[in-house]
């Protein structure tokens, strides 16, 4: 892999950290003064230094191109067929109809943007693994370099199950010819990469809680939604169980979890202010004005029927009018105080995860996975379903997953890892199941090689 096009300097750990550190004070726990002006070699020096450039990675993870509303989100949640794009950018609405090419604006500023954040963790396990002891305690180097693994994991995952085969880069970037001749991993092996390194973490990490921050159980949590994409399924049963055995976690009624922030319900969640909004906030059609993206009316349908949504029915409303049809507002992203968290891990998630895994296993516990499902719905206020064969809880999951995460990106992503997309969506071009590397990086970069259709 060589120079692509976000590498723009002959330091990416200048653009990806001094940029962060001017700009990762925003957010409640990023509380530290920015620094103007820092040195390639001075960035990480001591424990405060590392903290910040720790800091400006979950900056990153915040962004709107990321998982702060209209980038990577917005694609997968556009994709997955549920959500109608009312605004007037055509690079949104290609993901409707699954015109996307390599040129798309949105796909170019996610890709760019998650690889900030692979290496500005690279560079914060790199760094702070080599800093003498008198400047960091034990301690804390072990927790800053475990939540890095962790955050590059993430990054990494996300763009293998977006884009199928990617470069996995593992060093910090300090010059174009850096990655010369690096090749892209397959969708496969990046998986198992990703593992490993959550394993590396798993032994870093404390076992505490901490709904804003990596924590051991979120190293649980990736890996057992790691494991399912793999097909790994005892091991995915194994670390979704951790989490639902442990009692800092609980299915909270959904009044609780559109009203609160930090809840049983959250095992990581991404938080922000009214100084800090997500581009969630800004994004999604709401009361006063319709604006880029609005929930469809099957989705709406779905969510309003007690056999179906229950109580999830608060995550949407309908202020349709003879002159506005289709005119319906989320509420998971919606609150007057402008301030609300998104969620990346939740016990919910553990539980369908567990159910999945259960029935796909060599020996199939189909007892067990019914009793995952109806506890989720449970929450929910839905009647508990009777079903008996592993064909019809397969398709009960997948239907529940689509109403329990309405406004979280799985559904595109749960469509195409189970071959459904065809069957479901009507995206009949396998290509199409996976993103185009974008334009800009393979004109940049000679190693990268296109996706296939595109």
């Amino acid at each position: 892999m060589k120079r692509t096009s976000f590498f723009h300097t002959s330091s990416l750990v200048l653009v990806a950290l001094t940029g962060l550190l001017t700009t990762a004070c925003r957010s409640y726990f990023l509380d530290v003064e920015p620094q103007q002006s820092i040195s390639d070699q001075s960035v990480i020096v001591d424990a405060a230094t590392a903290e910040v450039a720790l800091l400006g990675v979950y900056d990153k993870l915040q962004s709107s191109n990321y998982y702060g509303g209209d980038g990577y989100q917005a694609a997968a949640y556009l994709a997955g067929g549920d959500n109608l794009w009312v605004g007037t950018l055509n690079y949104y609405s290609n993901f409707i109809t699954h015109s996307y090419r390599s040129d798309n604006t949105l796909l170019n500023n996610v890709w760019s943007t998650i690889y900030t954040a692979v290496n500005g963790a690279n560079n914060v396990i790199d760094k702070v693994e080599k800093l003498d002891n008198r400047v960091i305690t034990e301690a804390v180097r072990k927790q800053y370099i475990g939540e890095a693994y962790v955050l590059r994991s993430l990054a990494l995952f996300d763009l293998a199950r977006a884009w199928g085969n990617v470069p996995t880069i593992l060093k910090p970037t300090t010059s174009p010819s850096d990655f010369d001749g690096v090749k892209q991993s397959t969708q496969k092996d990046v998986y198992r990469q990703v593992l490993a390194d959550l394993t590396t973490a798993e032994s870093l990490l404390p076992a505490r809680v901490d709904r804003n921050r990596v924590t051991l159980n979120t190293v649980y949590a990736l890996k057992a939604r790691v494991h399912l994409y793999n097909g790994d399924f005892q091991e995915a049963e194994t670390y979704a169980s951790k989490l639902i055995a442990d009692s800092n976690y609980e299915l909270v009624s959904w009044a609780t979890i559109l009203n609160g922030k930090n809840t049983k319900e959250s095992i990581f969640e991404l938080t922000y202010s009214t100084a800090d909004r997500s581009a969630h906030y800004g994004s999604w059609s709401n009361d006063g004005y319709r604006n880029q993206f609005c929930p469809g009316p099957d989705l709406y349908a779905l969510l309003q029927n007690p056999a179906t949504g229950g109580e999830r029915k608060q995550l949407i409303k309908d202020i349709s009018t003879p002159a506005i049809r289709n005119y319906f507002v989320q509420l998971l992203y919606w609150r007057s105080t402008s301030d609300n968290p998104t969620y990346l891990f939740r016990i919910a998630e553990q539980y369908l995860i567990r159910s999945e895994a259960r029935i796909k296993k060599a020996t199939p516990d189909v007892a067990g996975a019914l009793a995952d499902l109806n506890a989720v719905r449970a929450r929910s206020k839905v009647a508990a379903l009777t079903v008996t064969t592993v064909a019809e809880l397969a398709l009960a999951l997948e239907n529940e997953r689509r109403v329990e995460f309405a406004f979280e990106p799985h559904r595109w992503f749960d469509l195409v890892r189970t071959n459904r997309a065809a069957t479901v969506l009507g995206v009949t071009d396998a290509n199409k199941w996976i993103f185009p590397i974008p334009y800009n990086d393979l004109a940049a970069d000679r190693d990268l090689v296109q996706n296939p259709g595109y």
